[in-house]
């Protein structure tokens, strides 16, 4: 097998090449029966690649902790067909899957595979401290940040005065009518660090392996007889 696959920010798939296989298992057709390959092949594709989609769906609590919905969901697939005998596997991107969401799953998910320097898309990243209680998938909750930027007594945002460096963030009042110390709930980063944790390519593979011979052979008997 053959295998290709984009790691961009932008775009987070594999495409798989089986040619090779389709052309060791249909060696020994008559011609006729030949014509029926190219919709076997569509049809083994789109099979194995939701058989791969499962599988990257299943493992990716093993390698991710939580992972929300919203990135299980971001796993998806672009089907074959007969003249196009290509079916497509990854994480929705520009250019590639449906859905919802400023920030696409690839966006962040190519962190997670290939590791590197996310730089933020304002001035900073947000994360959380020991003092901030995120949700059950290890995140500040969407709009938390700017809840509290809206209430003024209790929260502000900066480096407190006589604080050394380092010390950016958002900072809570404690006390009554926020007169008492203060505490740091969010971190301001100018970046953030990853390493590899996903082994995308590897799952991806493994499946395919597992099964695609099967599925070509299922899709040939049925194209055969019918």
């Amino acid at each position: 097998r053959r295998f290709t696959h984009r790691f961009t920010r932008r775009t987070l798939y594999m495409e798989v090449n089986v040619k090779a296989d389709v052309k060791e298992l249909t060696r020994y057709l008559t011609r006729a029966q030949k014509k029926q390959i190219p919709f076997a092949t569509s049809k083994a594709l789109n099979e194995v690649a939701f058989d791969v989609r499962k599988t990257l769906q299943t493992v990716l609590p093993d390698y991710i902790d939580a992972p929300t919905p919203y990135t299980i969901r971001g796993v998806q697939v672009e089907k074959a067909t007969k003249k196009k005998l290509v079916a497509t596997v990854g994480f929705r991107g520009k250019g590639f899957g449906k859905g919802q969401g400023s920030v696409a799953p690839s966006d962040y998910m190519h962190y997670q595979i290939k590791g590197g320097t996310r730089t933020p898309r304002g001035t900073a990243i947000g994360v959380p401290t020991k003092h901030l209680r995120v949700n059950k998938y290890g995140n500040i909750a969407r709009g938390k940040i700017k809840k509290f930027l809206a209430n003024t007594t209790k929260y502000f945002s900066g480096t407190p005065k006589g604080i050394g460096g380092g010390a950016a963030g958002v900072w809570e009042r404690m006390g009554r009518g926020g007169h008492g110390n203060i505490r740091m709930v969010v971190g301001w980063e100018p970046m953030a660090f990853y390493r590899k944790r996903f082994p995308f390519e590897k799952v991806v593979k493994q499946s395919v392996n597992v099964n695609f011979r099967k599925r070509f052979e299922s899709a040939l008997r049925f194209a055969l007889g019918t």
